[in-house]
């Protein structure tokens, strides 16, 4: 039996089945064509996220960094901050805009050994340094504008002792120390001793 173009139906069949074939494929070619194109503008949205054979999806975070030093600069391109090995071990410096360490922590390798810091003004007049070091205790000193207005804590082998002293000249020396004055022998004072001193170091009074 054939249809009005003497055609067999077996014949007209696999025409159809052609056809859809046909038409299958180029669904599949244009959804292709589609998907390819999303990934495209995907990938031009966000390059970072691009990958290749030699660049990694995700930057590798290093276990570890070596390196002799390292310097941090502002946005003007002056050195603010410095981790440093110095010729008597590391340093780490805290600088102002003009370049100047204001703050300076540091570890003497050399003797005596022990960290050390140091915090200042820009001209270097009033600081402020702490240290601990080997055989001599832990240390702090308060220095005002002039050198001779200062303060001195100090907790050492002999004991514990604290200085001040002013722009006149006057001191007072409390806890553990050498006594001294002019014409006096010098004496070992206690942690319980109070020592008044005056100009050019002038014992004024102390007791016990």
């Amino acid at each position: 039996m054939t249809d009005h173009q003497g055609k067999l139906p077996l014949e007209i069949r696999i025409e159809r089945l052609e056809r859809q074939n046909r038409l299958f494929r180029r669904g599949i070619f244009t959804c292709l064509i589609a998907f390819i194109s999303v990934v495209l503008m995907a990938q031009s949205k966000h390059p970072h996220k691009a990958t290749s054979a030699t660049t990694p999806a995700t930057a590798a975070i290093p276990d570890k960094i070596e390196a002799g030093s390292f310097i941090l600069k502002d946005s003007a391109g002056k050195v603010r901050a410095e981790l440093s090995m110095a010729g008597t071990g590391p340093t780490f410096k805290l600088r102002d805009e003009s370049g100047i360490p204001l703050v300076t922590l540091s570890l003497n390798d050399g003797t005596p050994q022990g960290p050390m810091m140091l915090l200042s003004d820009p001209q270097h007049h009033a600081s402020v340094s702490v240290s601990v070091l080997q055989g001599m205790g832990s240390q702090l000193s308060l220095v005002g504008e002039r050198p001779d207005i200062q303060a001195r804590m100090a907790v050492t082998p002999d004991g514990t002792s604290l200085e001040m002293s002013d722009s006149e000249g006057f001191t007072t020396s409390i806890g553990n120390g050498m006594q001294t004055g002019k014409g006096k022998q010098p004496k070992k004072t206690t942690a319980a001793s109070v020592t008044l001193y005056g100009k050019d170091r002038k014992l004024l009074w102390s007791t016990p």
